[in-house]
């Protein structure tokens, strides 16, 4: 896990390239390396975050056979099993790295091999006799890689902040900063709030040569939907999860560095944590929990965390989240994460850092297991209609639904009758006849993974752990649990009022019950309607007033004063609803924070 930096057609200085390079340390703080071609038109950088292979042999830019030049980022998991099969064809090694595997496996099968790599990457691979650039990110995007094309000039890295000064003029996209803002979640866009800086595509490679680039699907997730169920029994289904995560976790606990897990109090990180526990029974590892404390906020899952770990007999670093920061460190933690996001990633920033400051350099962390498998309140209400006409499941969904956002009444047919007649009405208007079977509750979860949430996540968990040079591994993506997941009828995951059904039938044994019996969802966030009211206040207020803020072109200042006075002059008791309306002031901040942050900490003119 690294980062990568890289210019062709770019007449700058080798101080110069470093500079930026550099400007990615945080990712990489273990070593760095370049390699300039001979006429001096391609730079290639690279900063090393030392996981598996910490000797300086497996430093990058990696060369093979004076030809291919490799800068990569990421983990191939299965890098022992693609070792020994090319072992097996001739190709020897000099290091024990998944760094050299994929540059030996990339160099004599071309891209057509990556369908063979188990792992996250974004990677460069320059040849030297063609001249040609080959890009890769993984399937699902795990790991970032943004570019400039500007005529022949190309440019390539981890981050945004390295290719700023690749532009000829520097703006802000506003139409991408207004889609942002609508929609938090929208982040499948090639585009960026930056212009002329774009997203390299998940599942994607491309080639780069005679300054065009030309991508290529290697990974189409969308057959995934005409995926036809296989199994018949939860049971069967139950077993053979059970069997393909403690493959994954197996995968992903291979490294030379210690291990941890940010636990919260749910059943995707106390799966994990679990499941890795048991692996290493009888060892010597010295495999840790991380459990994130807010002290007094409703977003505090401490307490369930800390009986997860108890449970699962397992090591815990207590990470207490302080909000009292200098205004400085606001701005530093914006200009960090470069991007809009729903929330501030100050207790993020804070929780990884808490890692590598205790020698925890890998986090395995839970994500991925509500989009696959339904633990979303938006997408769980989708299956109600796939239960129609049935009123009894579609009864037993609403109650589901009911139960996720912490109600406990019952839902009578009543209610159901109500939500059946509209649905009735709503396919009158679509054309779909009484009896015709829809798919929307799996089409909803393809959204959420391939198009919205997950992507989202995605990006901002890279921000967050790289920020601190901590490496972040998801048992829930490799590609045979997704796959697994859009063959799961949908009855699996969401029945008998609850919602992930499979992976607490899973959980049996596993994770206290009353963990796994618990139907309402927190999740991981930060406490802004706390602190913009507390500790934040006086700084808010700040920027509101100053004159950067009465400049700035690219807040909507209307809806941040409406939302402002709401904030502060209304007696919100709920809350929930208080978190919710400082999530969207600091939503809507962003913009304007943004480039402000820019100004004070990038250097435009080197």
């Amino acid at each position: 896990m690294c980062g990568v930096f890289g210019m062709i057609n770019h007449e700058v200085s080798v101080e110069h390239f470093t500079y930026r390079l550099d400007l990615l340390k945080h990712r990489g703080p273990d070593g760095f390396g370049v390699w300039e071609s001979e006429d001096n038109t391609v730079k290639i950088g690279h900063r090393r975050l030392a996981i598996i292979d910490t000797t300086a042999n497996a430093n990058q830019p990696m060369v093979y056979n004076d030809r291919y030049i490799l800068s990569y980022n990421g983990e191939v998991y299965n890098y022992i099993e693609l070792r020994n099969q090319l072992i097996k064809e001739g190709i020897s090694f000099s290091t024990h790295s998944d760094s050299e595997v994929l540059l030996k496996l990339i160099a004599h099968k071309g891209p057509k091999a990556l369908n063979e790599i188990n792992g996250m990457w974004a990677f460069v691979l320059y040849d030297k006799i063609e001249k040609t650039l080959l890009i890769s990110r993984d399937r699902l995007g795990e790991k970032p890689l943004y570019y400039v094309e500007d005529g022949n000039k190309f440019s390539f890295a981890s981050e945004m902040k390295s290719l700023y000064n690749s532009l000829t003029y520097f703006d802000y996209n506003h139409d991408v900063i207004r889609q942002n803002i609508e929609n938090v979640n929208w982040s499948l866009s090639e585009e960026t709030i930056v212009k002329g800086i774009k997203k390299f595509p998940a599942g994607y490679y491309g080639i780069l040569q005679n300054g065009a680039l030309k991508l290529h699907k290697y990974f189409e997730p969308s057959t995934l939907l005409q995926e036809e169920k296989k199994y018949d029994n939860i049971e069967t289904a139950v077993e053979e999860f059970k069997y393909l995560f403690q493959s994954s976790c197996a995968l992903r606990m291979r490294s030379d560095v210690p291990l941890g897990s940010s636990l919260s109090g749910g059943i995707d990180s106390g799966l994990v944590v679990t499941t890795i526990a048991n692996q290493l029974i009888n060892s010597n590892s010295n495999y840790r929990a991380v459990v994130c404390n807010f002290p007094g906020s409703i977003l505090d899952e401490s307490e369930s965390a800390l009986r997860l770990a108890q449970n699962a007999k397992v090591d815990v670093l207590n990470v207490l989240v302080d909000g009292k920061i200098e205004p400085n460190q606001i701005s530093s933690s914006v200009y960090q994460f470069e991007e809009i996001a729903g929330t501030s990633p100050i207790p993020f920033f804070q929780t990884y850092q808490s890692f590598r400051q205790n020698n925890i350099f890998v986090s395995l962390d839970g994500h991925g297991g509500d989009e696959l498998f339904g633990g979303y309140v938006s997408d769980v209400s989708k299956k109600m209609e796939d239960d129609f006409p049935n009123l009894f499941k579609m009864q037993k969904t609403m109650q589901t639904v009911d139960s996720m956002y912490g109600n406990k009444n019952k839902i009578g047919l009543g209610l159901t009758w109500l939500y059946f007649q509209q649905e009735l009405q709503n396919r009158k208007k679509d054309g779909l006849s009484f009896f015709d079977r829809t798919n929307k509750f799996k089409q909803r979860l393809y959204q959420s993974t391939f198009e919205g949430i997950l992507p989202t996540l995605l990006r901002n968990y890279d921000k967050y752990s790289m920020q601190a040079g901590v490496e972040l591994r998801m048992p829930f993506l490799d590609y045979r649990i997704v796959e697994f997941a859009f063959r799961l009828p949908a009855d699996f995951k969401i029945n008998n009022g609850f919602s992930k059904l499979i992976l607490r039938k899973a959980g049996a044994g596993l994770i206290p019950n009353n963990i796994l019996n618990n139907k309402t969802k927190i999740g991981w966030n930060s406490p802004m309607g706390e602190w913009l009211n507390g500790i934040w206040k006086e700084w808010l207020l700040d920027e509101l007033n100053s004159t950067e803020y009465t400049n700035n072109n690219l807040a909507d200042k209307t809806t941040i004063k409406h939302l402002v006075d709401d904030f502060f002059s209304k007696d919100i008791k709920n809350k929930t609803a208080y978190q919710n309306i400082g999530q969207l002031i600091w939503l809507h901040l962003q913009p304007y924070l943004i480039e402000k942050a820019n100004k004070l900490h990038h250097n435009f003119n080197i």
